[in-house]
């Protein structure tokens, strides 16, 4: 017996509606896991093919510069207890000598690699493997002074110079830090201590602080206790910041911020966890008279599809 006409086209449209529905979730499973993220402003890739994912995950790591070094070229030793600035400093030289071969790539292979604060370069891409952690080294010592934001006119602890930040840059364009999940750690418990004690003479530094550049790529990595503010943008260009694991003690982490934009523009923030002791994101344009002088304000900034777990509220302020 034929089925009535009606019949046969519900069943029919409702097969139709099925597999429409199965292909729109393995398209969007494939673009979230094995896709290609385009950056909002440049079309610069952030990621890579699923091919290279899968060759990564195996432990090698994707090739995303034409020239690429692996920290241990440099003798650097991942135990937590070596310090490894030379290292780092002297694979970063090199790439520095790369920008017009289209930069390089220095990995960071799964280890504890423990070093003082340095200093990236352009046309770098930072990888950090999976189970990876660039530790810092902990005594204020090493780590060197610099002059006040000009926006800011004076230190926000103290007057006078500023720690800098353990991951720094100035004037650079084209830099990408990004990895497998790999983190990057300040440390920060024992700056916390000394701010609460009032032991410091100055303010304490960010853990990551990106200066006056554009075109700039934070992507698959964790960064966790900050001395102070985590990651600072300052008067920087078309950064985009995703897929990112923020982290510090929501109690007894002073003014650990999340992310810092400051007079930034053209920024997309995305798809990240933020959970720490202070802002989760502040946008900032410097600080009082100061920041009104330096006459940039941050905007044009995106911020989407994050989790922000902190003791304190979150949204815009100048401090």
């Amino acid at each position: 017996m034929v089925d009535p006409l009606p019949r046969r086209f519900l069943s029919s449209h409702k097969s139709l509606v099925t597999v429409f529905w199965i292909a729109t979730f393995a398209s969007l499973f494939i673009w979230q896991f094995g896709g290609v993220s385009t950056n909002l402003y440049t079309g610069f890739s952030v990621f890579w093919s699923s091919s290279t994912t899968t060759t990564a995950a195996s432990g090698e790591f994707p090739k995303l510069r034409p020239v690429v070094f692996n920290l241990t070229d440099f003798g650097a030793v991942g135990d937590g207890v070596t310090v490894n600035t030379e290292a780092f400093e002297r694979a970063i030289y090199k790439i520095s000598k790369l920008a017009t071969k289209g930069g390089g790539q220095l990995n960071v292979p799964p280890g504890r690699w423990l070093t003082a604060p340095f200093n990236l370069t352009s046309y770098m891409t930072l990888f950090l493997a999976e189970n990876a952690e660039i530790l810092a080294l902990q005594d204020e010592k090493y780590w060197p002074l610099l002059p006040p934001l000009p926006s800011y006119g004076y230190g926000r602890e103290h007057h006078g110079p500023r720690y800098g930040s353990f991951i720094h840059g100035q004037n650079l364009r084209d830099v990408v830090v990004t990895g497998n999940n790999g983190s990057i750690n300040g440390q920060g418990q024992t700056w916390w201590k000394k701010y609460r004690q009032k032991l410091l003479n100055h303010t304490r530094g960010p853990l990551v602080q990106i200066m006056w550049s554009s075109d700039i790529v934070f992507a698959n990595i964790t960064l966790r206790d900050s001395p102070f503010w985590t990651l600072h943008p300052y008067d920087c260009k078309n950064v985009t910041i995703t897929n990112m694991t923020i982290l510090a003690p929501v109690f007894e982490a002073p003014n650990t911020d999340g992310i810092d934009p400051d007079s930034c523009e053209d920024m997309l923030i995305e798809n990240s966890y933020i959970s720490v002791g202070d802002d989760g994101i502040a946008i900032k344009s410097g600080w009082d008279q100061y920041g009104t002088t330096y006459g940039r304000p941050s905007k044009n900034i995106l911020i989407r599809n994050l989790i922000i777990r902190s003791m304190v509220r979150n949204g815009d302020n100048a401090a």
